[in-house]
């Protein structure tokens, strides 16, 4: 069994859950093979997240954790730049964690059932969005929006690039990583929507 100070099996346990993930996918993912990945029982990881659920969560929350950080260091790399820029290079980043991370970001965004009540899983989706719409504001703003269109463009913006990262993830999976050349995965230019939008 694997000797593990108080305290410090808990984050084992997320460390062999997200190894399990990245080699099996969400649905190869149990407390039994986390706990054999970890070498301890198979009983341990129920003392920690009481189910799977509950491990799928905690793990989830990570994720949000690192997707908004990669987010929020792009955003401050392009802080003096145009709004118009911004927009296009923190998208990027966002497409960028898709791929580098792609078991994450499907657990992110799939259906299984984690635990959305759970206060630190809502506060770091929240503040993982926050990175997206922040740099949406300043780009829409000589729009004089009302409050209705600015949060109809937030979505469109959000749609627009978590709907081109998932293409190129459904595309990964269907042909393999190599087939998806670095050229497809430039996000397309994101001013063409504000020019859409007069």
């Amino acid at each position: 069994m694997g000797d593990y100070h108080h305290g410090d099996l808990a984050n084992a346990l997320l460390q062999s859950a997200r190894v399990v993930l990245n080699e099996k996918g969400i649905h190869g993912l149990s407390l039994r093979a986390c706990a054999a990945h970890a070498g301890v029982s198979h009983a341990a990881p129920t003392h920690h997240f009481k189910s799977l659920r509950g491990l799928l969560t905690e793990l989830a929350v990570i994720a949000y954790d690192e997707f908004a950080e990669a987010l929020q260091v792009e955003f401050k790399n392009v802080a003096h730049e145009h709004p118009k820029i911004r927009l296009q290079k923190v998208g990027q980043a966002y497409v960028d964690f898709s791929m580098k991370e792609p078991r994450l970001f499907e657990l992110m965004f799939s259906s299984t059932p984690l635990d959305f009540e759970n206060p630190r899983l809502k506060n770091s989706a929240s503040y993982a969005y926050q990175q997206l719409i922040g740099i949406v504001h300043p780009l829409f703003d000589t729009k004089e929006m009302n409050e209705d269109h600015r949060e109809q463009t937030e979505v469109l913006v959000w749609s627009i690039v978590h709907g081109y990262a998932s293409l190129l993830m459904n595309e990964s999976e269907r042909y393999g990583a190599k087939c998806t050349d670095e050229s497809r995965r430039t996000l397309p230019d994101l001013g063409l929507l504000a020019e859409l939008l007069g």
